[in-house]
Protein backbone atom coordinates (compact mmCIF):
# COMPACT_ATOMS: atom_id res chain seq x y z
CA UNK A 1 0.00 0.00 0.00
CA UNK A 2 1.42 3.61 -0.94
CA UNK A 3 1.67 6.05 1.96
CA UNK A 4 4.08 8.28 2.54
CA UNK A 5 7.40 8.17 3.25
CA UNK A 6 8.79 11.14 5.93
CA UNK A 7 12.20 11.04 4.65
CA UNK A 8 10.95 11.87 0.90
CA UNK A 9 10.12 15.34 0.13
CA UNK A 10 6.90 15.42 -0.84
CA UNK A 11 3.58 15.20 1.76
CA UNK A 12 0.09 16.24 1.53
CA UNK A 13 0.56 19.66 2.89
CA UNK A 14 2.60 20.36 -0.63
CA UNK A 15 -0.48 19.40 -2.91
CA UNK A 16 -2.14 22.47 -3.96
CA UNK A 17 -5.19 21.51 -5.60
CA UNK A 18 -7.18 18.42 -7.97
CA UNK A 19 -4.42 18.45 -9.98
CA UNK A 20 -1.64 17.99 -7.30
CA UNK A 21 -3.73 14.72 -5.99
CA UNK A 22 -4.54 13.32 -9.14
CA UNK A 23 -0.61 13.36 -10.20
CA UNK A 24 0.01 11.41 -7.16
CA UNK A 25 -2.56 8.83 -7.85
CA UNK A 26 -1.56 8.16 -11.11
CA UNK A 27 2.16 7.64 -10.56
CA UNK A 28 1.88 5.40 -7.20
CA UNK A 29 0.34 2.05 -6.02
CA UNK A 30 -2.22 3.53 -4.29
CA UNK A 31 -5.04 1.01 -3.83
CA UNK A 32 -8.39 2.56 -4.50
CA UNK A 33 -11.70 1.69 -2.69
CA UNK A 34 -13.77 -0.52 -4.60
CA UNK A 35 -15.23 1.13 -7.78
CA UNK A 36 -13.72 4.19 -7.63
CA UNK A 37 -11.40 4.31 -10.96
CA UNK A 38 -8.44 7.36 -11.17
CA UNK A 39 -10.50 8.22 -14.72
CA UNK A 40 -14.02 8.59 -12.18
CA UNK A 41 -12.01 10.84 -9.86
CA UNK A 42 -11.27 12.82 -12.62
CA UNK A 43 -14.48 12.96 -14.63
CA UNK A 44 -16.59 12.74 -11.52
CA UNK A 45 -14.22 14.29 -8.41
CA UNK A 46 -15.55 17.61 -6.46
CA UNK A 47 -15.34 19.77 -3.65
CA UNK A 48 -11.67 18.71 -2.69
CA UNK A 49 -10.57 19.50 0.37
CA UNK A 50 -6.40 18.94 1.29
CA UNK A 51 -5.01 19.48 4.71
CA UNK A 52 -1.56 18.58 6.87
CA UNK A 53 -2.32 14.51 7.15
CA UNK A 54 -5.03 13.94 4.45
CA UNK A 55 -6.94 15.03 1.00
CA UNK A 56 -10.64 14.53 0.27
CA UNK A 57 -13.08 14.67 -2.71
CA UNK A 58 -17.02 13.88 -3.58
CA UNK A 59 -17.72 11.72 -6.32
CA UNK A 60 -21.39 11.21 -7.05
CA UNK A 61 -22.65 8.26 -9.39
CA UNK A 62 -25.86 6.85 -11.03
CA UNK A 63 -26.22 3.78 -11.11
CA UNK A 64 -29.41 2.37 -13.03
CA UNK A 65 -29.80 -1.06 -12.37
CA UNK A 66 -30.84 -2.87 -15.95
CA UNK A 67 -30.76 0.37 -17.92
CA UNK A 68 -28.18 0.60 -20.04
CA UNK A 69 -26.97 4.66 -20.32
CA UNK A 70 -26.39 4.30 -24.06
CA UNK A 71 -27.95 3.01 -26.79
CA UNK A 72 -26.49 0.28 -29.51
CA UNK A 73 -24.81 3.22 -31.47
CA UNK A 74 -23.06 4.97 -28.55
CA UNK A 75 -25.03 7.80 -27.79
CA UNK A 76 -25.62 8.30 -24.47
CA UNK A 77 -29.63 8.44 -23.17
CA UNK A 78 -31.14 9.12 -19.98
CA UNK A 79 -31.84 6.23 -17.74
CA UNK A 80 -35.73 5.80 -16.87
CA UNK A 81 -34.52 4.52 -13.22
CA UNK A 82 -31.25 5.09 -11.02
CA UNK A 83 -29.88 5.64 -7.61
CA UNK A 84 -28.32 8.75 -7.27
CA UNK A 85 -25.61 8.23 -4.85
CA UNK A 86 -22.59 10.19 -3.33
CA UNK A 87 -19.92 9.24 -1.23
CA UNK A 88 -17.07 11.50 0.55
CA UNK A 89 -13.59 9.63 0.02
CA UNK A 90 -10.81 10.77 2.19
CA UNK A 91 -7.12 9.07 1.87
CA UNK A 92 -4.74 9.31 4.90
CA UNK A 93 -1.10 10.02 4.99
CA UNK A 94 -1.02 6.49 6.45
CA UNK A 95 -2.68 5.17 3.16
CA UNK A 96 -5.87 4.43 4.75
CA UNK A 97 -8.99 5.62 2.50
CA UNK A 98 -12.48 6.33 4.37
CA UNK A 99 -15.73 6.38 2.22
CA UNK A 100 -18.52 7.66 3.79
CA UNK A 101 -21.94 7.44 1.86
CA UNK A 102 -23.45 11.14 1.94
CA UNK A 103 -26.74 10.75 -0.16
CA UNK A 104 -28.54 7.83 -1.60
CA UNK A 105 -31.34 8.66 -3.50
CA UNK A 106 -33.36 7.07 -6.10
CA UNK A 107 -35.42 8.28 -8.86
CA UNK A 108 -37.29 7.15 -11.74
CA UNK A 109 -39.47 8.94 -14.51
CA UNK A 110 -42.70 7.85 -16.11
CA UNK A 111 -42.16 8.46 -19.30
CA UNK A 112 -38.56 7.34 -19.88
CA UNK A 113 -39.53 4.27 -18.31
CA UNK A 114 -43.01 3.34 -21.05
CA UNK A 115 -40.25 4.30 -23.40
CA UNK A 116 -37.57 1.60 -22.59
CA UNK A 117 -39.61 -0.76 -22.31
CA UNK A 118 -42.05 -0.42 -25.23
CA UNK A 119 -39.97 1.25 -27.48
CA UNK A 120 -36.65 -0.07 -27.41
CA UNK A 121 -35.32 -3.06 -28.18
CA UNK A 122 -35.10 -5.95 -26.55
CA UNK A 123 -38.35 -5.27 -24.54
CA UNK A 124 -40.21 -4.02 -27.09
CA UNK A 125 -40.61 -7.32 -28.60
CA UNK A 126 -41.25 -9.02 -25.47
CA UNK A 127 -44.26 -6.31 -24.55
CA UNK A 128 -45.27 -6.12 -28.96
CA UNK A 129 -45.83 -9.99 -28.17
CA UNK A 130 -47.84 -10.16 -25.21
CA UNK A 131 -49.94 -7.16 -26.38
CA UNK A 132 -50.46 -9.27 -29.81
CA UNK A 133 -51.09 -12.29 -27.63
CA UNK A 134 -53.75 -10.12 -25.04
CA UNK A 135 -55.53 -9.09 -28.18
CA UNK A 136 -56.51 -12.48 -29.58
CA UNK A 137 -56.96 -14.26 -25.95
CA UNK A 138 -60.13 -14.65 -24.56
CA UNK A 139 -59.19 -13.39 -21.39
CA UNK A 140 -56.68 -10.71 -21.90
CA UNK A 141 -56.40 -10.17 -18.07
CA UNK A 142 -54.74 -13.38 -18.19
CA UNK A 143 -52.10 -12.22 -20.86
CA UNK A 144 -51.60 -9.31 -18.39
CA UNK A 145 -50.80 -11.35 -15.30
CA UNK A 146 -48.48 -13.31 -16.69
CA UNK A 147 -46.39 -10.62 -18.71
CA UNK A 148 -46.61 -8.35 -15.32
CA UNK A 149 -45.78 -11.38 -13.18
CA UNK A 150 -42.45 -11.53 -15.35
CA UNK A 151 -42.06 -8.34 -15.14
CA UNK A 152 -42.26 -7.58 -11.68
CA UNK A 153 -40.13 -10.43 -10.54
CA UNK A 154 -36.93 -9.47 -13.03
CA UNK A 155 -37.70 -5.65 -11.69
CA UNK A 156 -37.28 -7.40 -7.75
CA UNK A 157 -34.32 -8.82 -9.01
CA UNK A 158 -32.78 -5.92 -10.61
CA UNK A 159 -33.71 -3.33 -8.21
CA UNK A 160 -33.59 -5.14 -5.12
CA UNK A 161 -32.13 -2.11 -2.88
CA UNK A 162 -34.81 0.29 -4.34
CA UNK A 163 -37.75 0.76 -1.68
CA UNK A 164 -40.86 -1.30 -2.40
CA UNK A 165 -43.13 1.92 -2.98
CA UNK A 166 -40.81 3.30 -5.86
CA UNK A 167 -40.96 -0.77 -7.08
CA UNK A 168 -44.72 -0.82 -6.93
CA UNK A 169 -45.31 2.90 -8.63
CA UNK A 170 -42.87 1.48 -11.45
CA UNK A 171 -44.84 -1.72 -11.76
CA UNK A 172 -47.78 0.70 -12.30
CA UNK A 173 -46.74 2.25 -15.04
CA UNK A 174 -46.08 -0.57 -17.08
CA UNK A 175 -49.81 -2.06 -16.20
CA UNK A 176 -51.14 1.06 -16.91
CA UNK A 177 -49.17 1.02 -20.58
CA UNK A 178 -49.90 -2.84 -21.24
CA UNK A 179 -53.58 -2.44 -20.75
CA UNK A 180 -53.60 1.11 -23.27
CA UNK A 181 -51.54 -0.46 -25.51
CA UNK A 182 -53.57 -3.62 -26.06
CA UNK A 183 -57.20 -1.77 -25.02
CA UNK A 184 -58.00 -4.30 -21.63
CA UNK A 185 -59.67 -2.00 -19.21
CA UNK A 186 -59.33 -2.67 -15.66
CA UNK A 187 -61.26 -6.00 -14.33
CA UNK A 188 -61.50 -4.14 -10.79
CA UNK A 189 -64.33 -2.58 -10.19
Amino acid sequence: MAEFDPDHDESISDFDDRDDIIWFLERNDVPLPDGLTVEKIKSRGSWWAIDEESFSFRVERHPSGPFPATSPDERGMPTPARWHVRKRYTYRTTGDWDVTEQMREFHFDPGLLVDAEFERLPRKEIWDEAIARAEDADDPEDVLNEQLAATEDMYRSAFSTVPEEHLDEMLAVLEDEFRRRADVTSSSP
